[in-house]
């Protein structure tokens, strides 16, 4: 299960979203740990404004904090890398 909880700065974007992304965009964040099991969660998309969702896999405990501007080049989707859980390979 994850868990997506927004923090939200409460501040407004002061800059105009990268064109390259109209859609928005999808981090995977397997890369960073080079592994393939993972799991993924779509996050409200556009975010409210400058904030951050904090992302949490109950069942691994692997985490991210994933930063938003309130635009259209906001992330929508994130993958998280699974952690090794004690006791399995």
């Amino acid at each position: 299960m994850i868990t997506v909880d927004w923090l939200d700065a409460g501040v407004e974007a002061q800059c105009a979203p990268n064109p390259a992304y109209p859609n928005g965009v999808e981090i995977d964040l397997r890369r960073a740990r080079n592994q393939r099991r993972a799991c993924s969660v779509d996050l409200p998309y556009p975010a409210k404004r400058i904030g951050a969702y904090l992302v949490e896999c109950k069942t691994c405990g692997t985490n991210a904090l994933i930063t938003t501007a309130g635009r259209a080049d906001d992330p929508r989707k994130v993958t998280l890398p699974c952690k090794p859980i004690s006791g399995n390979s």
